[in-house]
């Protein structure tokens, strides 16, 4: 696991800013953030804190006690035997263990992946209130609007999806089964619905 001020760099590499940028942001001097991504001085607490929500991770992240950016466990990341089988419980780990693998690749590729799972879900809770499961007074943009502005928004982020910035030692291990059953699951879906592909 890479130390913390490998993880600096990484961090910073990914954000796409000069060291000159962070340190400016970060409230240090060029030449302090200089030593810390060298590893030539140790940070301070509240440096730790400070990066940690600059970056956007969690201070274990930085510090190398964990892969996972956003605090979850290796039980959660780690799969299971029942990760192969397409449910509701398999979408969900997907969904966290794809999070992860984006981030990890590229902080805006998980940006947009973020941001593509909360689009898929706006238009999941608004179907639901279209058919009366929660209240429709929550949307404020109307129906019509709200179909084409998701489904264009949706057509932008994934063509503009962002290309890996890091190598892949940052997420190694084996690809998730939940992932690999939430493809096969939705593309055993796809084939009966539109025919043998």
């Amino acid at each position: 696991m890479a130390n913390y001020s490998e993880k600096l760099v990484e961090l910073r590499t990914e954000k796409g800013i000069s060291q000159k940028v962070a340190a400016l942001e970060l409230g240090v001097s060029q030449a302090l953030l200089s030593h810390y991504e060298k590893g030539i001085r140790e940070f301070n607490m509240d440096f730790l804190c400070k990066v940690a929500d600059y970056y956007g991770v969690t201070t274990d992240y930085i510090l190398g006690r964990t892969q996972s950016r956003t605090g979850l466990d290796s039980n959660t990341l780690e799969d299971r035997d029942e990760d192969s089988i397409f449910n509701t419980r398999s979408i969900y780990r997907a969904a966290i263990m794809t999070h992860e693998r984006m981030n990890a690749g590229s902080s805006q590729a998980g940006e947009s992946a973020d941001i593509l799972y909360a689009i898929t879900l706006y238009r999941i809770l608004f179907a639901a209130a279209q058919k009366g499961y929660i209240p429709k007074r929550w949307f404020t943009i109307s129906p019509k609007n709200a179909q084409y502005a998701s489904l264009a928004l949706t057509e932008s982020y994934l063509n503009d999806f962002p290309e890996k910035t890091v190598n892949a030692r940052r997420y190694g291990g084996p690809e998730p089964k939940s992932i690999e059953a939430v493809i096969k699951g939705i593309e055993n879906i796809i084939r009966k619905t539109s025919g043998n592909l």
